[in-house]
Parts: C-alpha cells; structure tokens; sequence
C-alpha cells in the first residue's frame, strides 16, 4: 500500500492506483513533448573537416562516426531490456520511463562502408532519416576514443542480430532524463554540434 496525506484524513492508496497515476503523468508529458523538436546547428567553421551521421530511427537515434580510412563506426544508447532482452512492450518502456532501469552501449565497426549510400546497412531497424553534420575531425576522435574506452571496460558484452549491434552495461541508467535521444545529443555536442531545443521524441531537423 501506499500511504497519502498525513495526520488526521490519511489514506492509503493501492499499487495498482500509483501506477495509474504515473501512467497519466507519462501520458500528460508525451502529450507536452509531441510538439517538441530539436535545431541542429553545426559548427560555422571547421579547420579539418569530416562528417558525421545522425540516424533518426524513428523514436530513437543512434551517431556513425569515421573509423580508419573507409569504414564507419555506429552507436547506440538505450535501456538493456530493450536493447538485449528483448522485452520490446509497452509495460517494459513504461517501466523504463518511470523509473531508473539498466543502461546499455551499442557499437559496430564496420571496416568498408561507402557513406551516404550504405548507410542502411548499419541499422537494420530501419532509418526515417540521416543527417550528414560536419564537424572536426579531432573531435570525432576524442569522443571515439572516450567511447571505446567505456565500451571496453564495461563488462561482457551481447551481440543483438536486431540492431547488428554489441551491447555492453552502460554505468548510467536509462529513464526518463537519461533516455537515447538525448544521450545523443551530449555526443552531438562534444562534436561541437549545438542542439537546441527538445530532441526527447527524435524530432530533429537542420538550421537553414
């Protein structure tokens, strides 16, 4: 049970009735958000330039940045549940919402990709739209290299043939405040790319 008020009037409400009243604050805060979108605006001048990809899938995003000469690598955030188990239903993305669940990293190097052209290839969960930002080269290598770092550190890591993706414990829980989309824009930003604006639903488009 779970105790409201206090003093004289107190009341106990159900488990079923929370979980009705945080379903309708989830409700009433994707009903705020629906509108919301996100301004990408990339650097104005790059000294040694190279472009990167935001992939919009949808309801989340995931970033492919240079890896070598002629390969790409692709990354991910989202909750383990989701990602790894499999649990792909509205009660387990409620439950990720509401409350602090597992983190998880995804990473693919792919060695030899012609991009824009392949890039379908490295999101078999399908692309509503990419986004080419150009940005500084050495920036893409310092947040890979921060990137890879945490990604072998983490722990043993689980291949996901859904998002042809490895998947390690991401040290930072995935909720409400720490969802993909706007973990994708904290890398964005390391790259120098502002992002203005709420990208909490994968709402974004470009600065003219």
């Amino acid at each position: 049970m779970v105790w409201s008020g206090g003093g004289r009037g107190r009341r106990c409400r159900a488990p079923w009735q929370a979980s009705a009243w945080r379903r309708l604050a989830l409700a009433a805060l994707l009903t705020l958000l629906a509108g919301c979108a996100a301004r990408l605006e990339p650097p104005a001048e790059v000294a040694d330039p190279v472009d990167v990809y935001l992939l919009d899938h949808g309801r989340h995003a995931s970033l492919v940045l240079p890896y070598g000469e002629e390969g790409v690598v692709r990354y991910s955030y989202g909750d383990w549940q989701w990602y790894v188990e499999g649990h792909r239903h509205a009660g387990s993305a409620l439950a990720a919402m509401l409350w602090p669940t597992r983190g998880a990293l995804g990473r693919r190097v792919h060695p030899q990709l012609e991009v824009p052209a392949e890039l379908s290839r490295v999101a078999p969960e399908g692309i509503e739209r990419s986004y080419p930002l150009t940005v500084e080269r050495a920036r893409t290598r310092s947040l890979r290299r921060r990137l890879d770092a945490r990604f072998a550190v983490a722990g043993p890591a689980v291949e996901s043939t859904a998002f042809d993706l490895t998947f390690v414990p991401h040290p930072r829980a995935y909720w409400l405040a720490h969802q993909s989309n706007l973990v994708v824009a904290r890398w964005l930003g390391e790259l120098g790319v502002a992002v203005r604006g709420t990208p909490w639903l994968s709402r974004w488009y470009l600065s003219e």
